[in-house]
């Protein structure tokens, strides 16, 4: 966990290495089993948890989408996109398709529990999130861009796009991360894949 505490030192915040882990998993003995119905929820209870949760039993379906389970929830999550959101539906359809998905579930997803995670996230202070893409410039050598959603924004449009893109990932949030996973008016999400994150404390 190096890593985590030189991104800390650097550039502030609490930060969780999330690991996205297929098979049995071979588990530390102090790592827990907890379950949540969001991920957002899971970062957290993160802050004072190791942890395994399986995301197929989110309830969320941002996440569920986020995560794989595209079969099952994507036209529960253009119903909630058009009725409660009044997106149109050609406009909901096209943003859903854009926002990073796994095509295959992991059957675990992890927190703080493997030295080496696939990504690093955390909620930031805007002034902590400027720190972060300066050092990105400044390590990096080149500009940060990516795409802005407004919604599936901790799972989809930061975990997910960070993992994927093995790039930097920020959201500003949706309603339900404000709501169930508490992240406070003064905060957004940023995620960091893992060797990008190695790079920028180097």
């Amino acid at each position: 966990m190096e890593t985590i505490q030189k991104i800390q030192s650097a550039v502030g915040g609490r930060w969780h290495g999330v690991s996205f882990i297929n098979g049995k998993g071979d588990f530390p003995k102090d790592v827990e089993f907890k379950q949540t119905d969001r991920f957002c929820e899971a970062i957290d209870l993160a802050v004072v948890h190791k942890m395994i949760i399986k995301p197929e039993e989110f309830t969320c379906p941002g996440a569920r989408y986020a995560f794989g389970g595209m079969i099952d929830i994507k036209k529960t999550m253009i119903d909630k996109l058009v009725n409660q959101k009044v997106y149109s539906l050609d406009y909901a359809l096209r943003l859903l398709e854009k926002t990073p998905h796994l095509q295959k579930m992991p059957d675990w997803l992890g927190f703080n529990c493997l030295d080496e995670p696939d990504i690093l996230i955390s909620q930031l202070q805007p002034e902590q999130a400027m720190r972060l893409v300066q050092l990105y410039h400044i390590k990096l050598r080149k500009p940060f861009r990516t795409e802005i959603s407004s919604i599936i924004s901790a799972c989809g449009n930061v975990a997910v796009r960070a993992y994927e893109y093995q790039d930097m990932a920020l959201s500003f949030g949706c309603d339900d991360s404000r709501t169930f996973g508490r992240l406070s008016r003064d905060r957004l999400y940023v995620g960091l894949a893992y060797p990008i994150a190695k790079d920028l404390i180097r």
